[in-house]
Parts: structure tokens; sequence; C-alpha cells
């Protein structure tokens, strides 16, 4: 039996499985639910236990656990607002943001809290978390800086004893050449991933957008993009954005629907410094099938085995010599060979420590597993200047010709762009 393919629209990083409390949003159901358990747990809280009708004796220290517990995750639940990266200014030359607790036990140690950081040298670092001093600092430089002026690094601060994760709110990190310090909120938790369930996920599948940069961004080619992905069972889509730089109403007016339905979730993302002095305009902060069977199907089997972190994924370049949307549709010659320098990943984001552009850099665990997949079964499509050929790649056309144009021109004609 010949087997066929899915197919991704290219620039993207597939995440499978993003874990629950590590997601920095969570859904308004969800928040609901949180509220009504700790307004029943503070109910429960409050009774006596010899007042108990039925004569049910209740695990008071247990139920106060519980409450401690609710009232940690509404605080990690970011203001809508607030939907942003947010740089804090150590000094000219460094920025810190997104800092957050990790509980896994593997290569890179245990119970630290990590900040990522941007900086424009090497230096010492110390934090303080609960007033207390963090006992070992280490300073991780991403490998791919490529030696820009603005690198970036994950500062790691050890838990001090007798602190907990759940009692830490943000951590207090100083340099040493200024002896400057900021307070960095915490903004994400880690659990240990070896002790996660399939119900503490959020999304089975849900896709990283890089910062949005250039004018390739216009209305109709979003809307190209999200509807393709929907189509293929993505849960959610997380897409970085400048607002500085959305001149164009239209698009702004785009991202807007699909942010008010839910499909994507946009993130404020402007960096502090030049983005010429930083690799791909920041990229590396962004980032962190058969036939007859779905994507979810497909990368779970790819997913089989538990070791496996990551699937670097082949791609082929699309020529986009027909400039009318869908541009998926319309364009289907390709490069004949497979494109497996410039991959994308498809991972499972609770087992990877740093995640790179185009492969995992480094895995949590040192058994972790990041195989190359060679395009048979799932491929990422790259739609770039009429420069290619000489293949017809229609498998995207096949499967989703009718769908995709009828939701494309409802949402055309529906926002008039």
């Amino acid at each position: 039996m010949v087997t066929k393919p899915i197919t991704f629209i290219s620039s993207v990083i597939l995440y499978s499985q993003m874990p629950r409390i590590t997601a920095s949003k969570i859904v308004l159901l969800s928040v609901l639910s949180l509220l009504i358990t700790v307004f029943y747990l503070n109910i429960f809280s409050s009774i006596k236990i010899e007042n108990d009708l039925d004569g049910t004796d209740y695990d008071l220290d247990y139920i106060e656990n519980d409450i401690k517990k609710a009232r940690r995750l509404l605080n990690e639940i970011p203001d809508p607002s607030q939907n942003r990266v947010q740089f804090f200014k150590l000094d000219d030359n460094g920025y810190a943001f997104s800092a957050y607790t990790d509980d896994r036990k593997g290569n890179m140690g245990h119970k630290y809290v990590r900040v990522l950081v941007f900086i424009t040298k090497f230096d010492d670092f110390s934090c303080e978390i609960n007033s207390k001093k963090s006992n070992v600092v280490t300073l991780y430089e991403l490998s791919e800086n490529h030696n820009m002026k603005w690198k970036m690094y994950i500062l790691n601060c050890l838990l001090p004893d007798g602190v907990t994760f759940n009692d830490v709110n943000s951590v207090k990190i100083s340099r040493s050449s200024s002896q400057l310090s900021v307070q960095i909120p915490i903004r994400y938790r880690i659990q240990d991933e070896k002790m996660m369930t399939p119900d503490e996920y959020d999304y089975k599948l849900s896709t990283c957008v890089p910062a949005l940069f250039g004018n390739v961004y216009y209305p109709r080619r979003i809307i190209e993009f999200v509807e393709l992905n929907s189509l293929q069972e993505i849960d959610k889509i997380y897409i970085y954005y400048n607002p500085l730089e959305m001149t164009d109403e239209a698009t702004e007016r785009t991202l807007k629907f699909y942010s008010d339905t839910q499909k994507i979730n946009l993130i404020e993302f402007i960096l502090p410094f030049s983005t010429r002095d930083v690799w791909y305009y920041g990229q590396l902060a962004t980032v962190t099938v058969l036939d007859n069977q779905t994507l979810s199907e497909t990368v779970s089997g790819l997913f089989e085995n538990r070791k496996i972190a990551s699937q670097r994924t082949a791609l082929k370049f699309i020529n986009t010599k027909i400039n009318r949307s869908p541009i998926t549709l319309n364009n289907i010659v390709s490069s004949k060979n497979f494109e497996t320098r410039f991959t994308k990943c498809v991972v499972r984001p609770e087992m990877v420590f740093e995640q790179g552009i185009h492969h995992t850099s480094r895995v949590i665990q040192d058994d972790y597993e990041t195989p190359s997949h060679d395009g048979s079964l799932l491929r990422v499509y790259h739609y770039r200047e009429p420069r290619y050929c000489c293949e017809n790649e229609n498998l995207l056309k096949q499967r989703y010709d009718k769908k995709l144009q009828e939701v494309f021109d409802a949402v055309v004609l529906m926002l008039e762009v």
C-alpha cells in the first residue's frame, strides 16, 4: 500500500502535548473551574467537624493544601492585557525575562529556578529567592547565538533550602559587574516530566510561530495559515508579534479576529534593543502520515517510544510562482530532494531543555532521543521564491482543496481583506 505524508506550511515549530502548568495561558473554562474549586474548598475549610450532619471527618490540612494549590494556579494565569513578553532591564548590557521553576530531575540539575537573559558579555550573577540566597548559580549559553552582540543565556538558580516551588513567585537576580539587581516574576512552572499524566496537558498539538517580521504576513496569508492548521487538527497556534510594526489595519484586524475566536494566542514581543544585533530577530527567544490517518494519530505513532523527545522533520521547498491565494493550493511545484539541514521539529517540550531553530539542542535526560525523520510520514513545506523544480507536491491540494478554499473565502469575505 502506498503511504501519503501529512504536510505543514513552513516556518513553524510544532509542539506535541503542551504541559498544562507550563503553558502561559489557560482556557476560560479552566479559570472558572479553579474559581469554583477555591470557593468550594473554602466552604469546607470553615466547617467544624463536630457539626457535620453525616459524621464524615475531613482532613483540613489536606483541604488547606488544595486551597493553596488552587490559589497558586490562579496566580499563574496572566491578565489577558499582559499577554506579552516583558523584558526587565539589568543595565545597558543586560535584560532578563521569563523566569520559571523546573522540577525535572535531569542532566541540568534538580530544583532550579531558571531565567532567560539577553546579555552582551559573559558575567557572574547571584540569585535571591524568597529572601534566601541561592548557593549554586550558573549561566548556560544557547547554541545558536552565532556570535551576535546580544546573546541569549539561561541563568540557573538552585532553590535554597527550606523553600518549595509552590512558594516561589519571583526571583531576584544581580549582576556582579554592575551590582544592579532586578526582580523577575515566575511565568511558568515545569513539572517532573516523568510524573505527568495525559490529563495534565492543555493541548495535544500546538504550533509556535516565531516573531512576525517583514511584509510576508499579509491578511490572506494569515487566514490561509490558520485555517490550514485547523484542518490538520492543530489545537492552538502561538504567534509572537511586535504591535509597533503592525501598521496595516487589515492585518491587525485579521490577527484580532483569530485571537478573539481563540484559534491563535497572540503574544506581544518587542525586543528592547536593535533586531540587527541579535540572531534572526530574536527567534531563539520565541521558539523555546499514513494515508487515512489524522495528524494526531501519525504524530502519536512517531512518539510511541517514550524516550523520544523530538522528531527533526525534513522539508521541501515549494515554488510560489502563482501569487494567488490560497498559496498552498495554487503552488505545487517543489524541489526534487528533501532539505535535511534547515528542518523543523515536533517536540515534547517537557523533555527538552534547549530548543534550537532547526534542531533540539539539549534534552533534559541523557537517555532521551532526538531522531531525524526522512519526510516519508511527516514533512514541512516551505514556500519560497520560484527557483525550485521539478516535482509536483499536491498532497495538500488533494486532501484539503475544497475545505480550505471554502473556509478561506468565507473569512476573507467576512473580514473584507
